[in-house]
């Protein structure tokens, strides 16, 4: 059901290195990506991915973590085994493409975690280092998809309007997020 795959796919940041993800994965999700929505059908995402040694080698031009203290976020020893990065032949991002981006992330995320391969959207990264041409065009990274099989566990906590929001990383190697219950997030309109 798809609220399981929603609760079994969340952010993970250390990963397995005995396990790499195949580029056959990245095509089905990749597949995945292609059929969902698009602001005037438009189809302004491409995609790239980075699998083995380029994969190794990008670790460094991407922040994951950022709330993490520094002795729980990963190193290269648990660095992803693949990367997809989102582009756009434009420089200037307009909402729709930011809302496609999203829509195309969710979609890469979710056929992932059906296959058991966790994920870290990533928007702290070196623009230069993942920017591509394709066709005598450049095209420039929205998002970064950190991709591998977890080296950590996460956990969903229930929390209330005004507790802490902020994801947190305890000595148990899981990772702890708060989401807000329902009752919080849907307002109803008085009768």
């Amino acid at each position: 059901m798809l609220i399981e795959l929603l609760r079994k796919n969340r952010t993970v940041r250390c990963y397995e290195r005995s396990r790499r993800v195949e580029e056959a994965d990245i095509k089905e999700m990749l597949e995945c990506a292609r059929l969902t929505a698009s602001a005037a059908n438009l189809q302004r995402i491409r995609y790239s991915s980075f699998t083995g040694k380029s994969a190794d080698k990008a670790f460094p031009f991407v922040t994951l973590g950022g709330l993490l203290p520094p002795d729980k976020k990963p190193t290269e020893k648990n660095s992803p085994t693949a990367y997809i990065v989102m582009a756009s032949d434009k420089e200037d991002f307009d909402p729709n493409l930011m809302i496609d981006v999203g829509i195309s992330a969710e979609a890469i995320t979710l056929a992932a975690a059906e296959k058991g391969i966790s994920s870290c959207m990533i928007r702290n990264f070196n623009k230069e280092y993942f920017a591509f041409s394709l066709d005598e065009k450049m095209y420039y990274p929205m998002l970064v998809i950190a991709l591998g099989y977890a080296d950590e566990g996460t956990c969903v906590v229930d929390a209330k309007e005004g507790e802490s929001l902020k994801y947190n990383k305890k000595d148990d190697n899981i990772n702890y997020v708060p989401k807000l219950v329902v009752e919080e997030v849907w307002k109803k309109k008085k009768q």
